[in-house]
């Protein structure tokens, strides 16, 4: 077994050099270069699930909460960080062959797959799970009180892009804004204290081999290791990567999508490969049914991370490439995208507002992410409708709703709690 997970890692630590090593010698992107960057991108994105995993329990609590919450979304940070300055370098006024439309590409994409994907395929796999068990009854996950702390800044962080689509632009009041809520966020979780489950129960495979590695200071140093390698790999291929996207989009796709190719294809290629890894270890620990609120909050975490982070990047990176600090991105023709994503984002939350994740929401999520994501016509009506079942399930279980009441209780015992 040991055998067998060092050639895991020495196979995607090779790819990944190997990818390198094309982007360095071919330059121009083409179907070759695209074949090894969306590896490499696959194989950086592993090393660092299965490296942020281990470092759960390797390092201190704080410490872990905040390296594991921006070490999940790192490949997207590459991705919309690559495009964000290439689409700076934008001529002013131009209308052929433009970067800035691209810019919210990425992350309503990301963004999206997390809740119309990510999150019913959770529940999907419990359900099945479940029948393979011979177990009867109902599916639903269920979250606990303190688990409210991500749900809620998820709620603040959607209702937030209301005033993104009224002003028509992302600038760096953005970031500020958007920025101090991640920074918020990470602070809560900072002092939330957290159960202590054996490291057994939740590791498994090369995650757990590097648990294994002794002492404490050789294992932090191949856990940091991966860290920087899997970032520098980024480094060298992003670009090449985003370029190949769009190759790939005018090449092939054009005659079937039109001058939106190149917007789709960011909007899903990327985030569908550098989620891959990140989805794979939630659906194990969906596998195993006891863990899968484990496997939901995975995901509602990343979810908070893109929506306020990630996005606080953008406009950062947008003014330094283009030089001027006043620079803003206008959203123009696809607001209705970041409409889309506020409105899915705001339904996913409404089904969790009594801390319990059923089938019918995980039905009326992975449906509507489908037709929207199929029909891009429809992508303004999908959005109303999410709002309306958000408002539907508001009414229906407002007797039964317990997030709010939960995060005070959570604030009050257990973040600004007295030690006696």
């Amino acid at each position: 077994m040991r055998g067998k997970i060092l050639a895991e890692y020495s196979l995607l630590i090779a790819w990944a050099l190997i990818s390198i090593f094309v982007v360095l010698v071919l330059r121009q992107p083409n179907y070759t270069v695209a074949f090894f960057t969306f590896g490499a991108v696959i194989a950086a994105s592993l090393l660092i699930a299965w490296a942020a995993e281990a470092s759960e329990f390797s390092i201190s609590k704080g410490l872990a909460l905040a390296l594991v919450a921006i070490v999940q979304t790192i490949p997207e940070y590459f991705v919309e960080g690559t495009i964000a300055w290439k689409a700076g370098k934008d001529p002013l006024g131009c209308t052929v062959d433009c970067w800035i439309p691209n810019v919210i590409a990425n992350f309503t994409g990301a963004n999206r797959l997390l809740t119309g994907l990510g999150w019913p395929l959770i529940l999907f796999t419990v359900m099945i799970q479940k029948r393979r068990n011979g177990q009867t009854g109902p599916t639903s996950i269920a979250l606990r009180k303190e688990q409210s702390v991500e749900l809620v800044f998820m709620i603040g962080s959607s209702i937030y892009y209301v005033f993104v689509i009224l002003r028509g632009e992302m600038s760096l009041l953005d970031s500020l804004i958007l920025g101090a809520t991640f920074v918020g966020y990470m602070w809560l979780l900072f002092r939330l204290p957290t159960d202590k489950n054996e490291t057994d129960q939740v590791l498994e495979g090369p995650p757990r081999a590097l648990m294994e590695v002794k002492p404490m200071a050789r294992r932090l140093a191949a856990i940091v290791g991966l860290f920087a390698f899997a970032a520098l790999t980024f480094v060298f291929v992003t670009d090449a990567f985003v370029e190949s996207i769009r190759t790939i989009a005018v090449s092939l796709l054009v005659p079937l999508l039109g001058s939106g190719a190149v917007f789709f294809s960011i909007q899903w290629i990327a985030p569908v490969l550098s989620e891959f890894p990140e989805k794979v270890s939630a659906f194990n620990w969906a596998r195993t049914i006891r863990l899968a609120p484990t496997a939901l909050l995975n995901f509602m975490s990343s979810s908070v991370n893109e929506l306020t982070a990630l996005v606080a990047l953008i406009p950062i990176v947008f003014v330094i490439s283009s030089g001027s600090l006043t620079g803003t991105i206008p959203i123009g023709q696809h607001d209705v995208e970041i409409f889309l994503t506020m409105a899915q984002s705001l339904y996913a939350c409404a089904a969790l507002l009594d801390l319990e994740y059923d089938v019918s929401n995980a039905t009326i999520l992975f449906v509507l992410w489908v037709v929207s994501t199929a029909i891009v016509e429809t992508r303004l009506l999908v959005g109303v409708i999410f709002l309306i079942l958000a408002v539907v399930e508001v009414v229906v279980q407002r007797k039964k709703i317990v997030v709010f009441s939960a995060f005070r209780e959570t604030l009050r015992d257990k973040i600004f709690r007295r030690t006696p």
